[in-house]
């Protein structure tokens, strides 16, 4: 545990090391800010703040190959954000997704689909009492928790959450924890034993300090604990990289070798260094504590450089390593953009961004290898161009 704590304090150094700027201490807000907790209203004005909403509009067009599968899929993803002010203290927060898919797909065994569905990724009532600081219950966004690293983009939990943050300047400091159910699906086999109620708890540290868009350090820690996984899931996750138990529960049914609880940290940064160019950069790390090393740790790490051209155009290179290991993570919950786990490998990120007209240009490219081999995994290739109109106001 002193190591976990070491490795937060580090990250805490970094962001205050990066984020002291004497020469301006008055924060300004960004041009673009997704998910703000602000609730500040007009001077002298006691009454409620103003409600918040966007629509993200996004084309991806995906070329993704593997020894088992190809696809060529053009994605369109509608990304609707509201937060709804019922007084100054409570408030909603709704996020549904809707992604459309159209393509060609081909799989060895036929399994592979194109799937156009409608998601909630964030559905949850706030009572907060001071900024950053608040009881939640419904549906959260776990990527706003955790790093890219333990869950998918897509992942979004029922539960509840609850945050005290200090904040000083443009520095904030939080502590949080959260009690959500994962997603599953299992089916009753013995009528007289059901399976318990997934969980999953964490508890963690947060340090943000921003001044803008190109002034800004993330970091976050999390001890975190899967339990009462259901066969649904570690089935699906022993697929995606997992270690089987040694004994099989079925023909078509695995167990879980080992438990899953650990520390996931990470930490984000961008920091102008000149006055049009400016550094960017991520590090995420993950252990679980229920696997034997050489299985149980992930990483990502990397970094790149932006250039605003006139007064509205960014340009943004970076490039980062990672690897995940066989029982880093849940490998049903796993991110996908990784393959799940059990794959190394490398990723460039190129963008082209209008700050005035508000949309982006990206192109994408992650190649990955098997850290060990497993009949069910492959290496990895994918591509995708992706056209996003960022946070339309409604």
């Amino acid at each position: 545990m002193r190591r976990y704590v070491f490795f937060f304090s580090v990250l805490l150094l970094f962001s205050v090391s990066w984020g002291f700027d004497s020469k301006n201490k008055t924060r300004k807000e960004p041009l673009s800010k997704v998910n703000t907790l602000s609730t500040s209203t007009p001077s002298g004005h006691l009454g409620t703040p103003a409600n918040e909403s966007s629509l993200r509009l996004g084309l991806r067009a995906t070329s993704y190959e593997n020894q088992f599968a190809k696809m060529d899929v053009l994605q369109l993803k509608l990304n609707y954000n509201l937060k709804y002010f019922v007084n100054q203290s409570i408030y909603l927060k709704l996020n549904p997704i809707a992604r459309l898919h159209s393509g060609h797909v081909q799989s060895v065994d036929g399994a592979e689909s194109l799937d156009n569905r409608l998601s909630i990724q964030h559905a949850a009532a706030y009572y907060q009492w001071m900024k950053e600081s608040y009881v939640a219950a419904g549906i959260f966004d776990q990527y706003d928790v955790f790093s890219m690293l333990l869950v998918d983009d897509t992942m979004a939990f029922m539960g509840g959450q609850a945050k005290q943050s200090v904040a000083n300047g443009p520095w904030t400091f939080g502590v949080q924890g959260q009690t959500v159910i994962p997603n599953s699906r299992s089916a009753i086999t013995d009528q007289n034993q059901k399976e318990s109620t997934p969980m999953l708890n964490s508890v963690g540290l947060t340090s943000n300090w921003e001044i803008n868009d190109k002034n800004v350090v993330q970091a976050k820690a999390n001890y975190f604990k899967f339990s009462n996984l259901p066969l649904s899931i570690s089935t699906a996750s022993v697929i995606a990289g997992n270690t089987s138990a040694d004994s099989r529960v079925s023909d078509t049914e695995r167990a879980f070798k080992y438990e899953y609880q650990g520390l996931d940290a990470d930490i984000f940064f961008k920091r102008r260094v000149y006055k049009a160019a400016y550094l960017l950069g991520n590090g995420s790390f993950l252990e679980n504590q229920g696997a034997p090393k050489g299985l149980n740790q992930a990483y990502r790490v990397g970094g790149g450089a932006g250039y605003t051209i006139l007064p509205n155009h960014d340009i943004e290179i970076a490039g980062y390593t990672y690897r995940i290991e066989s029982d880093a993570t849940v490998g049903a919950y796993a991110n996908t953009d990784y393959f799940a786990t059990n794959h190394m490998g490398h990723e460039f990120i190129a963008s082209w961004k209008n700050v005035k007209q508000n949309y982006r240009v990206t192109f994408y490219f992650s190649d990955a290898k098997l850290v060990v081999e497993n009949p069910a995994q492959s290496d990895e290739k994918m591509y995708f161009l992706r056209f996003e109109v960022l946070n339309v106001s409604i």
